[in-house]
């Protein structure tokens, strides 16, 4: 073979092994990405159960009416009172809310009532109820993973305190407990039905104010449970993740119809020499204990030869001769042959050439 159809075919082999790595590298990606894609869908497609957890704090103030004991008209949190002092009371109400994931789009809304309740001492059952709203339901969303609810009002003791003291006064009540509820109701707001499990309880924040007692004391109650796992928060599939699969399968069709066009492309690009080399490495690895390489050159004028169509048939004449396959290639690794020599001068041959080869895929292409 020439020098120049030499590098002709060095360089066509090079170039095909060059694009069939570049086409394998994007294929993987492609299939990489429509895996990843799948496996967004598959998540995505389950309901999320979202940890969190609330605190919530109340801090008051007590005002009083004009007196000529008391120099400030103002006391802290957390003392004893002279109902008949009071004018009202400022309270605060802080409540925070932290999830354990961020960038999550939720839902919650509060609101403040105020509860003036007259009950049985004994029984503890409710004889007289008075609600009132201080502060009308507020709707917030939110994707912070922290959120804090801030709210400060003024309580008009006296207005309870007189209401109460007229019932209690009107119907001779002596045996009941009489007290004002102030609570901050907050409800978690999830997507899911509320008869799923992800619906969740109001959390309700509740400062209780006694009332037709000469002296009283302020107590902060609520229904929190303080452990990280207390409750959880349902978030619904969002019908647009039908995308996700839609784009996986879309990718997947084209690393498939990429494959495709790779497969042909290898049996369409494949050289004659690269069709001999694979052809006589094929024979190499499965028959090689019983082929002997001949280095120097063999004399076929002296034999009578017989070609054989598959390298099988030489297995089945070297049994039945006893005689060994010699392998005889030239050296520019394009024609190489298996012989057998009897001693009846009679050789068999089995040959893969290269220009065989291409004369074979010439006809196949016509």
């Amino acid at each position: 073979m020439k020098r120049n159809q030499v590098n002709e075919l060095f360089d066509k082999d090079l170039v095909r092994k060059r694009n069939i790595i570049i086409n394998v590298i994007v294929i993987s990606i492609i299939f990489v990405l429509s895996l990843f894609t799948l496996v967004v869908y598959i998540n995505k497609r389950q309901v999320q159960y979202v940890k969190y957890n609330e605190n919530s704090h109340v801090n008051y103030k007590v005002y009083l009416k004009d007196n000529s004991f008391y120099k400030d008209n103002i006391i802290d949190a957390n003392n004893q009172y002279i109902s008949e002092l009071i004018d009202h009371v400022n309270a605060e109400f802080r409540h925070s809310i932290a999830l354990e994931k961020s960038d999550l789009k939720y839902a919650y809304s509060y609101r403040i009532e105020a509860s003036a309740l007259v009950n049985d001492k004994i029984t503890h059952k409710n004889l007289y109820e008075f609600d009132e709203e201080l502060v009308s339901k507020k709707n917030i969303t939110s994707n912070n993973a922290n959120s804090t609810i801030s709210e400060n009002i003024n309580i008009d003791y006296v207005k309870y305190n007189e209401l109460i003291s007229k019932f209690v006064q009107t119907y001779s009540l002596s045996e009941t407990e009489n007290v004002l509820k102030v609570k901050l109701i907050v409800s978690m707001v999830g997507s899911c039905d509320e008869s799923e499990t992800g619906s969740v309880s109001d959390s309700i924040t509740t400062l209780e104010i006694p009332l037709t007692q000469r002296t009283l004391s302020m107590d902060v109650t609520s229904n929190l449970v303080d452990d990280d796992d207390n409750v959880m928060l349902c978030i619904k599939p969002s019908p647009m993740n039908i995308v996700y699969i839609f784009v996986s399968v879309i990718i997947f069709a084209l690393g498939v119809i990429l494959l495709v066009k790779l497969i042909v492309y290898i049996a369409k690009t494949r050289s004659a020499q690269t069709v001999y080399d694979k052809e006589l490495k094929k024979i190499l690895s499965n028959y090689r204990s019983y082929i002997q390489k001949v280095n120097s050159r063999f004399n076929f004028s002296d034999y009578q030869t017989l070609k054989v169509d598959n390298f099988t048939d030489m297995l089945e004449i070297r049994d039945t001769t006893n005689q060994p396959i010699l392998m005889i290639e030239n050296g520019d690794k394009n024609s190489v042959y298996f012989v057998i020599p009897t001693t009846t001068k009679i050789l068999y041959i089995y040959s893969i050439r290269v220009s065989d080869i291409e004369k074979e895929m010439n006809d196949k292409e016509k």
